[in-house]
């Protein structure tokens, strides 16, 4: 999302230049103006704006050039009372401190901020590691796109795991967003992460709903979470649990089409559904063919207009087949494109793609 950091450094660059072009002015104007109009005043405003975009230090020297600079406004006047002299000095030393004093405090808040940022992104980019190019026979591929806002971390997840029962994947949305929802991702992917190896793939939905649940009995922290749980065999063979997610797409030669799947509830809230348990449903992906899942973040993504990406009208444009790095950066420039760089939430897609009967055809 380059356009907002580009945005974001054409705004600090200019918040930095605003005192010292306010300064240009009001002495360029001290000298174009009559004798009945003194804007000695505004060097009062330049230390508090620097204070916005520089350190302390940078704001005491500020103070230094408005002192004087209003000092020479004052001997351009024939007559100056003592009394004006020392209101003037006055106002600018005092102004000088507090707006140090503001910019180092907003120094140290970002430093903090910063940190505590750094801190839960490493804990996410731990959780959610770079997927290998190829797992259990399978060509393989995804990416997660934070929001941009302050949170920075939201609880989209994924992982891939080559079991005793081929290859095994999950893509999840926890709701909320914050330390909490970074909680409850841990929470997930540890119980899919050893459920995936020994149990069915519906017991393995039941799994990650107990455990989500717990934490919430424990925390008291009543978030939940969608989830789409696949299994793919070596045979291209597909089973999938559909926990209240985002449809998944087929992607071939011929276009995509949505696989729609029956949903057995929301990890997490199983307990107010007893009735319905969580049934695999199967499909066949064929040589060539490839299979995509998305969050709502995609789909939900706006413009600066509030529409929606249109994630059909994407899917139905020449897309690459059979090479999921090639559908999953096509997917990501598209949603760039839409979105003008800012996304209104965490967004993440998984595509898995079966070999073509010839290797050598990508």
């Amino acid at each position: 999302m380059q356009s907002v950091a580009a945005r974001e450094q054409w705004l600090d660059r200019a918040m930095g230049w605003l005192p010292w072009v306010v300064w240009v002015v009001a002495v360029v104007a001290e000298f174009l103006t009559g004798s009945d109009i003194r804007l000695g005043p505004v060097m009062s405003a330049v230390p508090p704006l620097v204070a916005v975009a520089h350190g302390w230090r940078t704001v005491l020297a500020s103070g230094v050039v408005a002192g004087l600079t209003q000092q020479a406004f004052l001997e351009l006047v024939p007559s100056v009372e003592t009394g004006a002299w020392t209101t003037a000095v006055t106002a600018v030393t005092g102004v000088t401190l507090a707006s140090a004093l503001s910019a180092a405090a907003r120094v140290r808040r970002e430093r903090q901020v910063e940190e505590l940022h750094d801190v839960v992104g490493g804990m996410q980019r731990a959780l959610l590691h770079p997927l290998p190019p190829e797992l259990g026979g399978y060509r393989i591929a995804g990416f997660y796109q934070a929001a941009h806002s302050e949170a920075r971390v939201g609880g989209d997840f994924y992982e891939a795991l080559e079991t005793p029962y081929g290859l095994r994947m999950v893509l999840g949305d926890v709701s909320g967003k914050g330390l909490p929802a970074v909680d409850a991702t841990v929470t997930l992917l540890g119980a899919f992460r050893e459920a995936a190896y020994e149990e069915d793939l519906g017991r393995v939905a039941l799994v990650m709903d107990r455990a989500l649940r717990r934490r919430q009995l424990i925390s008291d922290d009543h978030r939940f979470a969608t989830a789409l749980i696949v299994e793919a065999g070596a045979d291209g063979r597909l089973r999938m649990v559909n926990c209240g997610h985002v449809h998944p797409y087929l992607v071939n030669g011929e276009g995509a089409r949505e696989i729609d799947l029956p949903a057995c509830g929301l990890l997490g809230l199983f307990h107010l559904v007893p009735d319905r348990r969580p049934e695999p449903v199967a499909h066949t992906l064929a040589p060539g063919e490839s299979f995509l899942v998305v969050t709502d973040g995609v789909t939900e993504a706006r413009d600066p207009r509030r529409a929606f990406f249109d994630l059909e009208a994407f899917l139905a444009g020449p897309l690459p087949t059979g090479c999921p790095v090639a559908l999953h950066e096509a997917l990501l420039g598209a949603l760039a494109r839409h979105a003008r760089g800012r996304l209104s939430d965490d967004a993440a897609a998984l595509v898995l793609a079966r070999r073509r009967a010839d290797p050598s055809d990508v």
